[in-house]
């Protein structure tokens, strides 16, 4: 099961998920302050909720896939 896991995260990169993680936890106040007055805290909380996907999907689409490969 770990060698199966480690396949699967191979070429990611924690330091740079770590950073994504911290960037949408600097941007969620700002995210709240601007959805909740305005629409309510359901869609506050659906909105962070899709800049927390959609910044894991870019986080992993950059990790995953670099546009220069690596030399082996």
């Amino acid at each position: 099961m770990k060698a199966r896991m480690q396949t699967i995260w191979n070429g990611i990169h924690d330091t740079t998920l770590l950073l994504t993680m911290f960037l949408w936890l600097c941007a969620l106040p700002f995210i709240l302050l601007f959805t909740v007055p305005f629409f309510g805290w359901q869609v506050g909380i659906l909105v962070a909720a899709i800049a927390l996907f959609a910044a894991l999907v870019i986080c992993y689409r950059l990790c995953y896939f670099p546009k220069i490969a690596p030399n082996q």
